[in-house]
């Protein structure tokens, strides 16, 4: 119903249908048509934004001659904040924008709607390893063969696009795919987590069969926990050498106000229903909390005190075992994240918001954490970060300014990062 309108006007055409007023089995076929319309409004919107990046990165670069710094980080940041995302996730983006411009074909059945943003990204992925030459190559063959296709079934053909093309590049690129080994950790809900690794296939696989040979074992003479639940507890007691998984030691904070803090013993323990912090993960509901520290073997509790006002937290409690930068630890607990707007990676600096080689005290107040990549990015030509009270301003070479207030440890007080 709506394959024959221009993508500009899809949205407009797609709410102005009455789709009440047609027949029953009508109606249900036009809203399929509607369905289809928008993924192809979408993948076309998709397009320009990635062709908007590739112009600004040409002029940043452009600007770099001038300012010696890196246009690619300074693109980074700009796509970063501007669209609230992590650094990490606007890198991906201006990479799949540098590799489209060599692949024309590609992008104009990106622009069209033709293929989702998933298949441009395999196709970008899986021909990393050629040349530019080979990227002209790649784009006459691969093109006709993507619409229709699924992102996974494009990368395959890509792939043996690709190998047909330098199976020597193949080779290499496989080769240093294959040594990008990583371990990575991050939230899921309800006080759980995710460890995700990634290795060379082999051995990834022979550890699954291994945990998973055990865990059938163990279950099939009665044990009563489920199969995951072997499996990753017999991967924790075996990482980290402990007899088991539920004895691992834990760092609980908790989160209060002055007037809970007065209320609390020496213990942290008081009345009232208190935010928890479990150290490296987050929120946590009392009740887990409660189980945590009623298991943990060697149990750490540190009390955070926090402004009755915006949450913000004002004093940290140093009494901890391999106590160590009392400074540093108060960063990392009152900034949680990265400070840089859009960006919550772990922190791995603690920076001084005005430079201490331009006189910037070493001082709590003139401090953010930051990851590496927001620090290499503050760093660059045309951008300014300054204090004000509590926040940073950060302000691009464009002169958008973003402002980044540290997080309130009690979750009523939220303030969002925003734009000026």
């Amino acid at each position: 119903m709506f394959s024959d309108v221009a993508a500009g006007d899809l949205l407009q055409q797609v709410r102005a249908h009455d789709f009440g007023a047609d027949p029953d089995l009508e109606a249900d076929v036009n809203r399929i048509d509607a369905v289809v319309a928008m993924d192809r409004l979408i993948r076309s919107a998709q397009a320009e934004q990635v062709a908007q990046i590739a112009h600004l990165h040409r002029a940043r670069a452009l600007a770099m001659h001038i300012w010696h710094g890196d246009a690619s980080l300074s693109v980074i940041g700009e796509v970063s904040m501007a669209r609230n995302i992590s650094p990490s996730a606007a890198g991906t983006q201006l990479g799949l924008a540098l590799a489209l411009d060599h692949l024309p074909a590609v992008m104009q059945l990106f622009s069209t709607g033709a293929i989702s943003e998933l298949s441009a990204r395999a196709v970008v992925n899986e021909s990393s390893s050629l040349g530019i030459d080979d990227y002209i190559v790649l784009d006459a063959g691969i093109a006709p063969q993507l619409p229709g296709l699924t992102h996974i079934k494009t990368g395959q053909a890509t792939a043996r696009a690709v190998i047909r093309i330098d199976a020597e590049a193949a080779r290499v690129r496989a080769l240093a795919n294959r040594a990008d080994n990583r371990v990575t950790m991050f939230p899921d809900t309800d006080g759980v987590a995710i460890l995700q690794v990634r290795g060379k296939a082999e051995q990834i696989v022979a550890a699954y069969n291994v945990l998973d040979a055990w865990a059938h074992g163990l279950h099939g003479v009665g044990d009563e926990r489920n199969i995951g639940q072997i499996m990753t507890e017999t991967l924790i007691e075996r990482v980290t050498g402990i007899v088991h998984a539920d004895a691992v030691g834990v760092e609980i904070e908790l989160v209060m106000d002055a007037e809970t803090l007065l209320a609390t013993d020496g213990e942290g323990n008081g009345d009232g229903d208190n935010a928890v912090e479990l150290t490296g993960y987050g929120p946590i509901s009392p009740d887990i909390a409660d189980e945590l520290i009623a298991r943990a073997p060697d149990l750490f509790i540190r009390r955070l005190l926090v402004d009755p006002v915006d949450g913000t937290l004002v004093a940290r409690d140093p009494h901890r075992r391999r106590f160590d930068g009392p400074l540093g630890k108060h960063v990392r607990a009152r900034d949680r994240r990265c400070r840089q707007p859009g960006c919550d990676a772990k922190i791995r600096d603690a920076d001084h918001i005005h430079e201490f080689a331009d006189g910037g005290p070493t001082i709590k107040e003139n401090a953010q954490g930051l990851c590496r990549r927001s620090h290499a990015i503050k760093g660059q030509p045309g951008w300014t970060v300054r204090s004000h009270g509590k926040a940073s301003v950060w302000t691009t070479p464009t002169g958008h300014t973003y402002i980044s207030h540290p997080p309130p440890i009690l979750p009523q007080h939220q303030p969002p990062h925003h734009l000026q």
